[in-house]
């Protein structure tokens, strides 16, 4: 595809707003403090509106800084732990950051003499200093031969889930080791469901009663409240186990009065490979909703997405629907060149309480170069496909943005998903590979208004002349955040920090980024350059 200078290639269909006035939104700065150069950062805006900044860096291990609703600092304090070894960053994984009971609370994983240990941080939402310290699990050591057949992989892992409309969450623990005689098949997987309090108010153990499929794959799991818990997996075995045919997908409810699970099999998933998803509540409507990208399906014009609906009274599926996306396609073809379909990656899911949901993809492709085991894998972000869908799953309105952003590593679907609930692994020990938290894209939906942002790569501002081929984002240096606000038809783009010049520019994190639907503030963290010298701060923008 040609890059025509710095026109805006993007493509809209339906009326995506009403309103008359766009909404310009307006940014408000913390005070200045040094960009940091390793480990992670995280924003989580509170309930009491302070927002938490928390810094995962080698040196101090865990920093977390506090802003009061005037977005002045409060509270700062690095954190000492005794379970967690703060220092050991390579060999720990955020599994989720979430308030909880109006407080911080950091879901780590981390290897201990090569088996992973889960524990949970409690944080003062005032002060952020450590109030509570807990390991919730472990499991046997990582040193052993994966189980992987037809592409799923038996997940060997902690996940863990919240529930979005209560403070209610679940841990599941994934034993996903070969099985050894002296095994307990009804004791490899375990579902811990919690109260806001952090107490435990069930446990219930994973296995189907036939041991028709003995090894699992996670897809996702949903809480809602303190009635249930439900988890999709993809149920296969190898062929020393008894063969029942190919893999397929299993969708699990747990109850407050049992101690096992109750499945079903998900029709349209027979031979199913490498699937992923997410499980989500819609209230109004009384239903459960999953949707699954299925590769293997993905042909022609279908997009290997389907939607599965279940009733929250009975628990029963009551229709399944493939995800048509051909608005999309033509979006693409007409706007941005498209000789083929779309064939974007689910990134994230967003159902609302009717039915209706936002589906977010993004284009993505894959290679290798060098030899080096760090650098070797890469992906290409490319361009944003978004669809509203309405109550029926069918696409409603679409929307598509132009994009080229690459990063070190392979991008998996539903890496906005993950996102969203703070998960991230300390795996290069190079900092400079660490630029996927200034990749991908978010969307912001408003009544009158609806926004995608991004860090580009300005080719504009290159110096000696510019290429026709179009370059991609590939260091944090050159990143500069865009917003392209879509309202009554019309689009435009803003560059909210100000306009970048050839020694100046503005760059976001959106890995650390935080939006709070209810005020309509996006928080993220700017890192501000002009010549040699850079500067971060904390961003909140009000949309």
């Amino acid at each position: 595809m040609r890059y025509l200078k710095w026109l805006i290639l993007v493509a809209v269909s339906g009326a995506w707003n009403l309103s008359t006035q766009a909404q310009v939104p307006v940014v408000t700065l913390g005070p200045e403090f040094t960009v940091p150069e390793d480990g992670w950062d995280k924003l989580l805006q509170l309930k009491n509106g302070n927002t938490c900044y928390l810094n995962f860096n080698k040196k101090n291990g865990l920093t977390v800084t506090v802003y009061n609703s005037k977005r002045e600092i409060v509270a700062n304090d690095t954190i000492n732990t005794q379970i967690w070894k703060a220092t050991d960053l390579e060999s720990t994984e955020v599994d989720g950051i979430f308030e909880i009971n109006g407080q911080p609370v950091l879901f780590l994983q981390q290897l201990v003499k090569n088996s992973p240990i889960l524990i949970r941080l409690v944080l003062d939402a005032n002060t952020g200093k450590l109030l509570q310290e807990d390991k919730l699990g472990e499991l046997p050591t990582v040193l052993h031969k994966s189980v992987m057949v037809s592409e799923n992989l038996a997940s060997h892992d902690f996940y863990v889930e919240k529930d979005p409309k209560s403070d209610y969450y679940a841990i599941a623990a994934f034993n996903g080791s070969p099985i050894q005689k002296t095994d307990s098949l009804h004791e490899r997987i375990s579902i811990t469901h919690y109260s806001p309090s952090h107490k435990e108010i069930n446990k219930g153990w994973f296995y189907l009663q036939d041991t028709s499929y003995n090894y699992f794959s996670y897809i996702n799991m949903a809480v809602a409240g303190k009635e249930k818990v439900y988890l999709a997996t993809v149920g296969f075995n190898t062929k020393k186990e008894t063969a029942v045919g190919e893999p397929k997908v299993f969708f699990s409810a747990l109850s407050p009065d049992s101690a096992t699970f109750a499945h079903q099999i998900i029709p349209a998933t027979t031979g199913a490979s490498n699937v992923s998803g997410d499980i989500q509540l819609a209230e109004q409507i009384g239903q459960i909703r999953m949707l699954l990208h299925l590769p293997a399906q993905q042909n022609g014009n279908n997009a290997g997405t389907r939607v599965y609906e279940f009733s929250t009274a009975t628990g029963k599926l009551v229709k399944h629907v493939p995800v048509a996306l051909s608005e999309l396609d033509r979006n693409a073809a007409e706007h941005l060149n498209y000789q083929e379909p779309f064939k974007g990656t689910p990134q994230r899911w967003q159902l609302n309480p009717d039915g209706t949901s936002t589906l977010m993809l993004e284009k993505l492709t894959f290679f290798t170069q060098g030899n080096s085991q760090l650098s070797k894998f890469h992906t290409n972000l490319g361009d944003v496909g978004i669809a509203l869908l309405d109550t029926s799953s069918r696409e409603s309105n679409t929307l598509a943005v132009s994009k080229y952003q690459v990063i070190n590593g392979v991008c998996e679907p539903f890496q906005l998903q993950r996102r969203s609930k703070s998960e991230w692994i300390f795996r290069n020990k190079i900092a400079a590979l660490n630029t996927s938290t200034y990749m991908s894209y978010d969307f912001i939906q408003i009544p009158n208004a609806s926004f995608v942002l991004f860090n580009d790569y300005l080719q504009y501002l290159d110096t000696g002349g510019q290429d026709r081929v179009r370059k991609p984002l590939k260091y944090a240096i050159d990143a500069n955040f865009v917003c392209y606000r879509f309202y009554n038809g019309k689009i435009d783009k803003l560059m909210l920090f100000g306009n970048p010049e050839t020694t100046k520019g503005y760059g976001c994190m959106m890995g650390a980024a935080d939006y709070n639907a209810d005020k309509k503030i996006y928080a993220t963290l700017l890192i501000s350059r002009k010549g040699q010298e850079r500067k971060a701060n904390i961003a909140w923008i009000q949309f």
